[in-house]
């Protein structure tokens, strides 16, 4: 059996599955009301994920493709009765992912933060502005 890479978790990059069964990889918070309760989720930066053909090594690629291309805010909220799940990305989605943002003019700082990389399920309590 092949020896698995360890996941990349240093960041708030995720894969979030919609009820309407899009994936959304983006930066993913939560967002507070006064009362320090959730009250909602902020998706930064998202993209739609999607299956491309099979190729002919038998491989499937990973389309991308702007999940809101009609407004030209990347910052977007919504309610936790939308999202299925949210998990992290594949190592090689995230490096694809920030690319994407890199080459759109987002610091790599607003991506990565300091801490443990070694797939522990702390979650930060929200993503980079």
């Amino acid at each position: 059996m092949a020896e698995q890479t360890q996941l990349k978790t240093n960041h708030n990059a995720r894969i979030v599955t919609l009820t309407t069964a899009e994936r959304v990889l983006c930066l993913f918070g939560d967002v507070r009301g006064e009362d320090n309760k959730v009250i909602g989720y902020r998706v930064l930066y998202p993209y739609t994920l999607s299956l491309g053909e099979t190729n002919t090594d038998g491989t499937i690629p990973i389309q991308y493709s702007r999940w809101c291309p009609f407004s030209p805010l990347e910052e977007h909220r919504m309610s936790g009765e939308h999202i299925i799940s949210v998990v992290y990305p594949d190592n090689n989605i995230l490096e694809n992912y920030v690319t994407k943002l890199t080459d759109a003019g987002v610091d790599q700082d607003l991506i990565f933060f300091e801490g443990e990389t070694n797939g522990d399920n702390s979650e930060p309590a929200e993503a980079g502005e």
